[in-house]
C-alpha cells in the first residue's frame, strides 16, 4: 500500500487540504473541537504520520510531560499532581498541565495544546475517556488515572472502586442497618462512580436502582433542592427502621450532611455514614468519618513511574489496568 498524502487524508476527512495541514501544524484557532477530534480519528486509524511528528515523538532528548486534569478544583488531584511532580523532579522531567474544569471540549483543546508543545508523554486524568482525541495517542506515551475507557486503549492507575465499597457496605450491614443508600453524583457512564456502586450492589443485593440517590455536580438550583426533598424523604419514611448512607466520595459527603443539618438529623443517631476518600478533616469530626483511604499520591508516583519507563524503553507493551489497594478506616460515624 503506497503512503497516504495530506491530500488523503483531506479526502477521508471531507475537509480542505489546508485544514489537514493547519491541524498538523497546531493551528487550531479557526478549527472547531469536533473537526479536531474527527482528524485525529482518522489521522490514527489510517496510522498516518508525517516525518515531523514522527520526529517529535522519538525526540529522546525532550524531558517535558503533560499532564491533562479533569478537574483542578476536586480534592482528588492536589495529591495526584503532588506525586507526579515528585518523579519529574527525581529523574528531571518537567511538566506542564491543563485544567479541562469537567469540560470534554476543554479537554480536546487541552491535548492538542499539549502536542504543541511537544511534549514526549502524556499523564491523563480524563473527563472522558472514551473521547475520539485519545485515538490520536499511543500507550507507548500515555498513562491514564483514575477513570477508565470501555476499552483499555492506555495503562490506567486505579483504586480498588468496587471491592473497598462492597466491604465498607458489608461493614454497615454487620453494623445493623436495616437499609443503605448510596448517594452519588449522576453516573453519567464515569468508570469510578459506577464501579463503586456496583460494589454497594453486590454488599447489598438491591436490584435496581431504588436505593441511588443522586445530588448533581454544579448542577441548577432546582437539582438541589430535589436532592434535598428526596433526603428528606427517606428519613421522614424511616419509621424504626436503621437507615444509613454511602457516598461515592468526600464533597458528595458534604453534600449530604448539608442535607442532613437542615433538619436537625445527626449522625450517628439519626442515621448511619460512611464515604470514600479520606481527607485530614474528617479526623477532626466528632464522630469521626469511616471511609475508605486511598493513597491519591501514590496514583501519581505510580503513573509517572510508568510513563519514564515508556519512555526509556520507547514501547508501552499490551495497555494493563494497575490496581492500587486501599484501606478501611472504622471510626464511630455508624
Amino acid at each position: 500500500m503506497e503512503k497516504l498524502t495530506i491530500t488523503d487524508i483531506a479526502k477521508l476527512a471531507g475537509v480542505s487540504t489546508a485544514t489537514v495541514s493547519n491541524y498538523l501544524n497546531h493551528n487550531f484557532n479557526k478549527m472547531s473541537p469536533k473537526t479536531r477530534a474527527h482528524l485525529a480519528k482518522i489521522i490514527n486509524d489510517t496510522n498516518y504520520r508525517p516525518n515531523s511528528v514522527a520526529r517529535d515523538l522519538a525526540k529522546s532528548e525532550n524531558k517535558t510531560i503533560g499532564v491533562s486534569i479533569a478537574d483542578i478544583t476536586n480534592p482528588f488531584t492536589a495529591p495526584v499532581l503532588s506525586g507526579i511532580s515528585e518523579v519529574c523532579d527525581q529523574y528531571g522531567y518537567k511538566m506542564i498541565f491543563t485544567n479541562a474544569d469537567n469540560d470534554p471540549n476543554n479537554e480536546v483543546n487541552n491535548i492538542l495544546r499539549l502536542r504543541s508543545e511537544n511534549v514526549t508523554g502524556f499523564i491523563i486524568d480524563s473527563v472522558n475517556p472514551d473521547n475520539p482525541i485519545y485515538k490520536s495517542l499511543s500507550n507507548d506515551f500515555t498513562v491514564m488515572v483514575d477513570r477508565q475507557s470501555v476499552v483499555t486503549s492506555f495503562d490506567t492507575i486505579v483504586t480498588d472502586n468496587t471491592s473497598s465499597v462492597q466491604a465498607m457496605t458489608q461493614k454497615m450491614l454487620d453494623a445493623g442497618y436495616d437499609e443503605l443508600y448510596f448517594v452519588s453524583w449522576p453516573l453519567d457512564k464515569v468508570s469510578t462512580r459506577i464501579k463503586r456502586y456496583r460494589g454497594f450492589l453486590s454488599a447489598t443485593g438491591y436490584d435496581d436502582d431504588s436505593h441511588l440517590i443522586t445530588v448533581p455536580h454544579r448542577g441548577e438550583q432546582r437539582l438541589y433542592e430535589v436532592f434535598q426533598e428526596k433526603i428528606d424523604e427517606v428519613m421522614e419514611n424511616r419509621g424504626d427502621k436503621k437507615i444509613g448512607f454511602f457516598t461515592m466520595n468526600a464533597q458528595v459527603f458534604l453534600r449530604l450532611l448539608r442535607a442532613m443539618q437542615h433538619n436537625n438529623y445527626t449522625y450517628p443517631t439519626d442515621y448511619g455514614v460512611a464515604t470514600y476518600e479520606e481527607f485530614d478533616w474528617m479526623t477532626v469530626m466528632r464522630p469521626g468519618i469511616s471511609c475508605i483511604r486511598q493513597d491519591s499520591r501514590r496514583i501519581g508516583i505510580d503513573a509517572a513511574k510508568l510513563l519514564k519507563k515508556k519512555l526509556e524503553t520507547k514501547e508501552g507493551g499490551v495497555p494493563t489496568t494497575h490496581i492500587i489497594p486501599t484501606t478501611l478506616i472504622i471510626r464511630d460515624s455508624f
